[in-house]
């Protein structure tokens, strides 16, 4: 044992008082180190958004699948450690296009299944005003912007989205997109734009992806540390709960994610493949891995 780890180990214990020798101060000093950002962690569970991070965030709604080489390496996964699905995607979207996972919490976090047990946030429902925003939306879209209907598993429209990456004129749609969130902010819905995303999403409530990562740890009965891997900013919350948070880079990514570590979105089957190598020890030193936050 280095005289540095001795002494730390010491200093802990004398600090704590709770050590009754000065071995027992050494494994606290042990566990404190291994909560340290530059620490190997052991992955216990594997949450996951979907657009842009386990699929590709270029396609339309009805190309969009997870590559076969990522779908074949989370099949892996998911036979060691609980693997879940945190997304803005409603549950008839995401469910049948991931079925490594083990559950899946749909439309930010206001849908969750588990199994053949779905649970829903109270204020899930189609609201006149989110009734009224979608007619305006789908007024001013047409033949400019495409509107997304989000339904929850009763079959009724509880949200939408207005997207324009394929735009024939950008700018004005972009312009007309513009004008769509401007009267849906005047309205009591929520509107979340994401930036630098030539997209956004319109809900009933609030939606917070952390919550429903704590709420998916709890009923999965997760005690060990939870990876969560996200693109854009509504991963935030997520992102600040999780153990090892992990960002993907793609075209669209913003620079304000709160994450700690980076990862190319062309180099994700490599990364699952180093983690399921390494018996799910997240290494900051993994090749994959961009930087970190200071």
């Amino acid at each position: 044992m280095k005289a540095e780890a001795w002494a730390d180990g010491l200093v802990l214990w004398r600090f704590t008082r709770k050590a009754k020798a000065t071995r027992n101060g050494i494994i606290l000093w042990a566990a404190v180190r291994l909560k340290q950002k530059n620490a190997v962690t052991i992955v216990g569970a594997l949450f996951t958004d979907y657009d842009g991070t386990i699929s590709p965030i270029n396609v339309s709604r009805l190309e969009s699948r997870v590559p076969p080489e990522i779908m074949l390496v989370l099949n892996r996964i998911r036979q060691r450690i609980p693997v879940a699905v945190i997304t803005t995607k409603s549950l008839e979207f995401v469910v049948a296009r991931t079925p490594f996972a083990c559950a899946w919490s749909a439309l930010g976090g206001l849908e969750t299944r588990i199994g053949e047990i779905t649970s829903r946030a109270s204020c899930l429902k189609t609201t006149r005003d989110l009734a009224t925003a979608l007619r305006y939306a789908k007024r001013m879209s047409e033949g400019v912007l495409a509107v997304e209907e989000k339904r929850d598993s009763r079959g009724e429209v509880v949200a939408f989205s207005v997207d324009w990456r394929f735009a024939d004129n950008p700018d004005r749609a972009e312009k007309t997109a513009m004008m769509v969130l401007s009267f849906c902010e005047s309205l009591p819905v929520v509107a979340f734009r994401y930036k630098g995303q030539p997209f956004f999403d319109v809900f009933p409530c609030v939606v917070n992806k952390g919550k429903a990562l704590l709420d998916l740890k709890q009923k999965l009965g997760v005690l060990d540390s939870v990876m969560y891997m996200g693109d854009s900013a509504v991963d935030n919350p997520a992102f600040e709960l999780a153990d090892v948070a992990v960002g993907v880079v793609h075209a669209e990514t913003p620079k304000n994610l709160a994450c700690d570590y980076f990862v190319r979105f062309e180099d994700m089957v490599g990364f699952f493949w180093c983690l399921l190598e390494n018996d799910f020890l997240f290494d900051p030193n993994f090749p994959m891995i961009l930087h970190k936050k200071a």
